[in-house]
């Protein structure tokens, strides 16, 4: 045999054989992408079958079944209609009131509408046909500075009698204090009093 034919032959084998390997490797990877496809419809349709497991034990739910935990709070929001203010007050629930449902709070706070009830929070609220107690009337007794809250039908009842002597106030001021002077809220009142201290 020539030379020439065997490089021919040498050159047409390894050609093949390069071939041979890209052909195989194709098919190697066709057949991986198609085991990846298989894995992901695998794993989209688990996920599919627990997601009606949660779905449904979701629907089986009911509002019977939460209950409350022991650091659950009552968030009470009272709306007063005369003076339009809203009054929260936010407290923790009773030892009695644990892993109690929404039924209980519905017969114990049954003058209350339910605004919301999950097993760390209940919110209430009512309107009430008054003004709240949270108006107060600073004046004075001609010596110092007195605070009076007033209840729903304008009465006074005397709060407080501070130690802010007027005699060493503006004659101004003296004479808006004789007036008197409204605040609302304990944050309004304190303000307003340390204006004169």
């Amino acid at each position: 045999m020539k030379k020439s034919t065997l490089i021919l032959l040498v050159i047409i084998a390894m050609i093949s054989g390069i071939c041979l390997g890209i052909l195989a490797s194709i098919m190697d990877r066709e057949k991986m992408q198609q085991a990846q496809i298989n894995e992901i419809i695998k794993a989209n349709e688990l996920m599919d079958s627990n997601q009606n497991y949660i779905v449904q034990d979701v629907i089986e739910a009911n509002a019977e079944d939460i209950k409350l935990s022991p650091n659950a709070f009552i968030i009470f929001e009272k709306h007063y209609s005369k003076c339009g203010h809203t009054v929260i007050q936010k407290e923790k629930i009773e030892d009695d009131e644990v892993n109690k449902d929404e039924n209980y709070i519905k017969s114990a706070y049954s003058d209350w509408n339910i605004e919301s009830f999950s097993s760390d929070e209940v919110r209430l609220s009512k309107t009430i046909d008054s003004n709240c107690d949270e108006h107060y009337l600073i004046t004075t007794d001609d010596e110092n500075i007195i605070v009076y809250s007033i209840d729903d039908e304008g009465n006074k009842k005397l709060k407080e009698t501070t130690d802010i002597a007027v005699q060493y106030l503006p004659k101004e001021d003296v004479e808006l204090l004789k007036k008197g002077i409204s605040a609302y809220g304990q944050n309004e009142l304190a303000r307003k009093l340390e204006d004169y201290e």
